[in-house]
C-alpha cells in the first residue's frame, strides 16, 4: 500500500470513528436529558382534555371535545395507559369534575347536567343519577363539599347548590345570582363558608363571594374587581388563593384569611404566561397551563408578594392547547386539549435543578 493511500484511508476513518463517537450519542443524549417521563397520545379518549385529577394510581381527565371522562393509570409514570372512558347521552361536553372517594361528580357544559358516577371499578364506571342545572345554560368547574355540589351556571349568572347525599337522586335545592352583568360565572373554590366564584368575558369580570352557610340559601356578600380581576381558577395554600387570568396573561394571588373578603395581594401581567388558565402550586412554584404557549409556565412564588416568571417547557405538538396540570412530588401532570394527550414531566429537570 503506498504512503497517499494510507493517509487518505487514515483520514477516511478518523472522519468514520469522529461521527461514531461524537454525532451518533447526540440524539439519545437529548432524549435523556428531557424533562417529559411518558406520555400517552389517544385521539378518542383524550380528544379535548379539559382538566386532571389525580387519585392514587389514576389520573381522572374530563374531555370536552370528546364528551366523556377518562381514566388513565398512573401507576408506571413512564407509561401511562387508558384504563377506561365514560360516555353517555347524558354527556356532552365534560367540564367539571370532583370528587367524594368513590363517587364521582362531572358537569356537562352544553346538555346542563351533573352527573353523579360511581367509580369502584375504575374499568367501568357506572351511572347513579344526574339532575338539570337551572334548566339550560353552560356549566363549567363544580366543588364538591359535605354532600353538596356548587355548579356556576355561565348563562344564568347564578351558581346552582345541588343536595347529592342521594347519588341515585341528586337535586337542586338552591341560587344565587352572581353577576347581572355581562361577564359569566366560570370557576368555584370553597373556603369555609363561602364560595369564591370567578367570571369570564363582558367589559368587566370579577371575583365574586356567595355565602353558603346555609346551603340551600346562598347569596351574594362581596365583589372584588380589577383590571386583570377575572376566571380566577387555581389552588389555596395556607392562606393565599394562587390563580390566573388566561385573557389578561395574568397571576393573581388573593389573600383568603378572612374567606368573606378576599383582598389581591398580588399579581404578575406577563405575555410569556401564555394565557394561562389554571393553576398548580408546589412548594415555591407555580405551574401554569398555557392555552396559546402550548406549554406549561412556571412562576416563582418564594416571594409571594413579588412573583416572578422563571421558565417554561413547550411542545407544539405533544402539549397543543394546554388546560389541566397536576402536581406529585417531582412529577408534573399535563393533559392537552388539541394534542389529545397526557404527558408526565419530570418537573425538576424543567429548571435543570
Amino acid at each position: 500500500m503506498n504512503k497517499g493511500f494510507q493517509m487518505f484511508a487514515d483520514r477516511v476513518f478518523f472522519v468514520f470513528a469522529f461521527a461514531v463517537i461524537y454525532l451518533t450519542p447526540h440524539q439519545p443524549l437529548a432524549a435523556a436529558e428531557s424533562p417529559v417521563v411518558g406520555q400517552l397520545v389517544d385521539a378518542v379518549n383524550l380528544v379535548g382534555a379539559e382538566d386532571i385529577y389525580l387519585d392514587g394510581d389514576y389520573a381522572y381527565i374530563p374531555c370536552r371535545q370528546g364528551q366523556r371522562l377518562t381514566i388513565c393509570s398512573i401507576k408506571d409514570p413512564a407509561h401511562p395507559r387508558v384504563v377506561s372512558s365514560f360516555s353517555h347521552s347524558l354527556l356532552g361536553a365534560a367540564s367539571g369534575f370532583d370528587r367524594n372517594g368513590n363517587t364521582i361528580y362531572v358537569t356537562s357544559m352544553n346538555t346542563s347536567q351533573l352527573l353523579v358516577l360511581d367509580a369502584t371499578d375504575k374499568t367501568s364506571l357506572r351511572l347513579l343519577g344526574s339532575v338539570a342545572i337551572g334548566g339550560k345554560g353552560r356549566l363549567y368547574k363544580l366543588a364538591y363539599r359535605n354532600g353538596y355540589c356548587f355548579i356556576p351556571n355561565a348563562d344564568l349568572r347564578k351558581l346552582f347548590v345541588v343536595d347529592v347525599r342521594n347519588p341515585q337522586d341528586p337535586k337542586v335545592v338552591g341560587s344565587a345570582t352572581v353577576t347581572t352583568g355581562a361577564d359569566e360565572p366560570f370557576s368555584v373554590l370553597l373556603r369555609g363558608d363561602f364560595a369564591l366564584v370567578g367570571t369570564i368575558r363582558g367589559t368587566q369580570s370579577r371575583l365574586a363571594v356567595i355565602d353558603i352557610s346555609n346551603p340551600a340559601q346562598p347569596r351574594l356578600t362581596t365583589q372584588v374587581f380589577g383590571p386583570e380581576i377575572g376566571h380566577v381558577s387555581g389552588q389555596v395554600v395556607d392562606e393565599l388563593y394562587y390563580s390566573v387570568n388566561w385573557d389578561k396573561n395574568a397571576f393573581l394571588i388573593f389573600d383568603v384569611a378572612d374567606a368573606g373578603n378576599p383582598k389581591l395581594y398580588a399579581k404578575l401581567v406577563d405575555k410569556q404566561l401564555g394565557a394561562p388558565n389554571r393553576c398548580v402550586v408546589a412548594g415555591d412554584r407555580a405551574y401554569l397551563p398555557m392555552v396559546d404557549g402550548n406549554g406549561i409556565a412556571v412562576v416563582d412564588i418564594s416571594d409571594p408578594e413579588k412573583p416572578q416568571f422563571l421558565t417554561s417547557v413547550r411542545d407544539n405538538v405533544l402539549m397543543q392547547r394546554t388546560y389541566g396540570a397536576a402536581v406529585r412530588d417531582h412529577l408534573l401532570y399535563v393533559a392537552s386539549r388539541d394534542g389529545s394527550s397526557l404527558v408526565i414531566i419530570d418537573r425538576n429537570k424543567i429548571e435543570k435543578k
